[in-house]
């Protein structure tokens, strides 16, 4: 198991509630966390974040910083994930 701490938006939800696995992704030179879907049809992104506010987001690096935010509720907060692959 993995643990990594990095900052993104307060509304990111990483808790297990999903049928989806937490994933290690780059952005601006950290590593960060989405979620990596399993889907069956490649027309639908599998790599994501869901959001506590807006449900799912079809870009991995959605709000993982203030210049990718998604919304006007962006709230910048330290993450800690564990179990990420």
């Amino acid at each position: 198991m993995k643990t990594i701490k990095f900052n993104g938006c307060k509304h990111l939800d990483f808790n297990d509630n999903y049928a989806a696995k937490k994933n290690a992704i780059m952005s601006n030179g950290q590593t960060k966390a989405c979620w990596n879907r399993p889907v069956m049809d490649e027309t639908y992104p599998a790599l994501v974040q869901f959001c506590k506010l807006r449900g799912r987001l079809n870009n991995p690096l959605s709000c993982l910083c203030e210049r990718n935010k998604q919304c006007s509720d962006y709230e910048d907060y330290e993450h800690i994930v564990e179990a990420v692959e």
